[in-house]
């Protein structure tokens, strides 16, 4: 869970992400993969995340990501729920949502991050569901 909180401290704003990235970067194993669940892409590697972020981050003049709780699922997984606010970089519209990303660690390291907007299926996939 620690190293979980220390990845995600620095995202608070667009600009502080991107200045960031070698750091968020060094929390991601070499052979992490991040799937988004926009359209069911893989992301591999380390570049794979900074493509990933940096792609995201792209869409927005202003972003930001507030985590609420960091949970342990037991295991090598914790799933971290938090606030997303952006305004998006062509239309200027404020969008609010609330991110699931269910994260799994290998090595110390992050290994695999699978992102849910969805609380249902964040739960279920993180083994938490009744």
């Amino acid at each position: 869970m620690e190293i979980a909180a220390r990845w995600y401290e620095v995202a608070t704003s667009k600009t502080e992400l991107l200045a960031a990235m070698s750091r968020t970067m060094s929390f991601c194993h070499p052979d992490v993969e991040w799937s988004a669940p926009e359209d069911g892409t893989t992301y591999r590697g380390r570049e794979g995340v900074r493509q990933r972020l940096e792609e995201w981050l792209e869409s927005f003049g202003d972003y930001s990501f507030e985590v609420q709780r960091i949970i342990d699922c037991g295991g090598d997984e914790v799933l971290v729920v938090a606030t997303e606010v952006g305004r998006g970089a062509t239309s200027g519209a404020e969008v609010r949502s609330t991110d699931y990303e269910l994260l799994t660690f290998r090595d110390g390291m992050i290994v695999r991050i699978r992102e849910f907007y969805d609380e249902a299926n964040a739960l279920e996939a993180a083994g938490l569901s009744e």
